[in-house]
C-alpha cells in the first residue's frame, strides 16, 4: 500500500479516536493535554492498524510528528465547531427567543436570564417564563436532548454510534447506558455560546467562532455542577445522577426530535435536588 494511503488511514482513525476521548473525557482539555492525546491515538492507531513504519517514523522524526499531532488536534475543534454550527439553528426556537418583543430591550433581557445561573439548562412549562423553570429536571431542556440526539446519534456513523460500547453505568444496580459528563458539558456551552450571541445582538445568520480558551471556564462550571450540586461530593447523589445521565442516554439515541472550588459554587443554579428522580 502507498505511504500516503496508509498515513490517511492512519488520520482517519486516531481522529475518531481523539474525537472519543475529548467528549468521553475532557472536550476542552488543555492545550498540551489535547496534543499528548492526539499524538497517543495517532501511535495507538498506527500500531492497530499494523503500521510500524509510520509509527517508527512518528517517533523518530519531530517534523513528521508535529504535523500530524497538530492535524489531528485541529479536527477536535473542528468537531465542537460542529456542535455549534447545531446548536445555532436550534436555540431560537426552542428558548422561544422570536417569542421575546425587541423593544426596550426585553430581547436582551430575556437573553441574559437564559445565561444567568446556568438558567438554560432547565425546561420550562412555559419557554419564554422563567417562572415556569423545572428546577428538577437540570440538563433535561429540550434543546440539549435535540442537539445530543442530532450531534452524537442521529446517523450510524456518528459519534456516538461508534462508541456504542464504551458508554457505561456508573452504579453497580443499573446498567442502563450514561451520557458522560464532556458530552454533556459540551453542549451545554454550546448552547451557552448561541445565547451569548443573541444577547449581543447577533443572529442565527451570523456566528463568532467557537474558540475552546474562550469557553473553558463555562464548561468547567457544568463540570462543577454535575460533580458538587448532583452527584455530590460524597457520592449521595449517585442515583440521581445516574437517572439523569440515562434518562438523557435514552432519549438521545431514541429521541423523536424536531429540526471545582467552592468559590465557584457561587455561580451556580439552585437545584431542587429532592424533587430530582431517583
Amino acid at each position: 500500500m502507498a505511504q500516503g494511503q496508509s498515513i490517511k488511514d492512519v488520520l482517519c482513525e486516531a481522529i475518531l479516536l481523539a474525537t472519543g476521548l475529548a467528549v468521553f473525557q475532557n472536550a476542552f482539555a488543555l492545550s498540551d493535554r489535547q496534543l499528548v492525546n492526539s499524538r497517543n491515538s495517532i501511535l495507538s492507531t498506527a500500531t492497530s492498524l499494523k503500521y510500524p513504519q509510520i509509527a517508527h517514523r512518528f517517533e523518530q522524526d519531530r517534523g513528521f510528528a508535529k504535523h500530524l499531532t497538530n492535524y489531528v488536534t485541529g479536527r477536535i475543534g473542528n468537531m465542537r465547531g460542529q456542535v455549534k454550527e447545531v446548536v445555532q439553528k436550534l436555540v431560537p426556537s426552542l428558548y422561544g427567543i422570536h417569542q421575546v418583543p425587541i423593544e426596550d430591550g426585553q430581547h436582551k433581557r430575556f437573553v441574559s436570564d437564559l445565561l444567568l445561573r446556568l438558567n438554560y439548562i432547565f425546561p420550562r412549562a412555559m419557554v419564554t417564563d422563567s417562572t415556569t423553570a423545572c428546577t428538577s429536571e437540570p440538563y433535561l431542556h429540550p434543546a440539549i436532548i435535540t442537539v445530543l440526539h442530532k450531534f452524537f446519534f442521529h446517523g450510524r456513523k456518528l459519534l456516538g454510534r461508534c462508541f456504542q460500547d464504551t458508554f457505561s453505568s456508573m452504579v453497580d444496580s443499573d446498567n442502563a447506558k450514561e451520557i458522560p459528563q464532556a458530552m454533556l458539558a459540551l453542549v451545554s456551552v454550546a448552547i451557552f455560546a448561541a445565547l451569548k450571541e443573541w444577547e449581543q445582538g447577533l443572529n442565527e445568520s451570523t456566528s463568532c467562532e467557537f474558540v475552546s480558551a474562550n469557553f473553558s471556564e463555562q464548561y468547567d462550571l457544568h463540570i462543577m455542577f454535575l460533580g458538587m450540586r448532583i452527584l455530590k461530593t460524597d457520592g449521595s447523589g449517585k442515583g440521581k445522577y445516574h437517572a439523569l445521565m440515562a434518562h438523557l442516554y435514552r432519549e438521545a439515541v431514541g429521541a423523536n426530535v424536531s429540526d471545582a472550588d467552592l468559590a465557584g459554587a457561587a455561580k451556580l443554579p439552585n437545584l431542587d435536588f429532592n424533587g430530582m428522580e431517583e
